[in-house]
């Protein structure tokens, strides 16, 4: 008899009520493929994207089938009938179809982590790279655990699941699994690709930085020479002692010396400004 769940404590309560010694609550946190064969039992546990409910746990015993899964199962039978017919043939198309159902969810995950990535050629952010980064890793990790999980399947001797009855439907499934996850793995180098156009970026911008503080302190240099120049000139014709006893009499004098230090210096600080070429 199947039973699917799309309520955690109603599949919780149901297992209870087979007697089956199962530590469910710890199964439930882990975040990778758990997949185990007992005597009385065989259980899975696969986490995917799903928004609503992204945990997928089967539990086979010898006179139930329960499934918690917010995954769509609609018409299997109908779809299905004749596989069904046959000794455990729904089991089988049951694991079958939750299989394909989660590589279709890690599949449209793929494709928003690359359309993420793509968004980045021309302006990669490193917060924005290394955060892609991450979730492709981790959704590599996923594809692996489930090809793994497809080969263990396959080559396990699991009643409840007969290969031989979906041969093709089976190998298009491993096929499918192996394509992604290749595509996983190539998509990891253009991470590191990323990475670097974002470092050349922060350098470039680091180097424009540097250029702009430097043509800061060379127009702030000359402007310090080109005010210290007169204003020493200054200081000196402003001692008491001196001013009395030579330039008392030639103030007119004094001021053309300083008018004429003061554009000389002027002159000579726009000249090496532009002998200098910066921008």
């Amino acid at each position: 008899m199947i039973k699917f769940f799309n309520n955690l404590k109603e599949f919780k309560k149901e297992v209870l009520s087979l007697n089956l010694e199962i530590e469910l609550d710890a199964i439930i946190d882990l975040d990778f493929t758990f997949f185990e064969i007992h005597d009385k039992y065989t259980l899975l546990n696969i986490s995917d994207y799903d928004q609503i409910n992204p945990k997928n746990i089967l539990l086979i015993s010898k006179k139930h089938i329960l499934v918690y899964s917010n995954k769509n199962f609609n018409n299997y039978e109908k779809n299905f009938k004749n596989i069904i017919k046959k000794p455990y043939g729904e089991t089988t198309i049951i694991i079958l179809l939750l299989l394909k159902n989660i590589l279709k969810n890690y599949s449209h995950e793929f494709q928003k982590i690359r359309e993420g990535m793509n968004s980045l050629e021309f302006d990669p952010v490193i917060e924005k790279v290394e955060k892609f980064g991450r979730e492709l890793r981790r959704l590599t990790d996923r594809f692996e655990e489930l090809v793994q999980l497809i080969i263990t399947l396959k080559e396990r001797d699991i009643k409840e699941f007969n290969t031989s009855l979906i041969i093709f439907d089976y190998d298009i499934l491993n096929a499918e699994a192996r394509y992604w996850l290749e595509r996983c793995r190539s998509h990891i180098y253009r991470i590191a690709s990323l990475r670097t156009k974002s470092e050349m970026k922060s350098n470039r911008e680091l180097n424009a930085t540097i250029t702009r503080l430097t043509v800061i302190m060379t127009f702030l240099s000359i402007v310090g020479i080109v005010v210290s120049v007169p204003g020493t000139i200054g200081a000196i014709f402003g001692i008491p002692a001196l001013s009395d006893t030579y330039f008392q009499l030639h103030t007119t004098t004094l001021i053309m010396v300083l008018i004429t230090s003061t554009i000389l210096t002027i002159l000579l600080g726009y000249w090496y400004w532009k002998s200098l070429k910066l921008k």
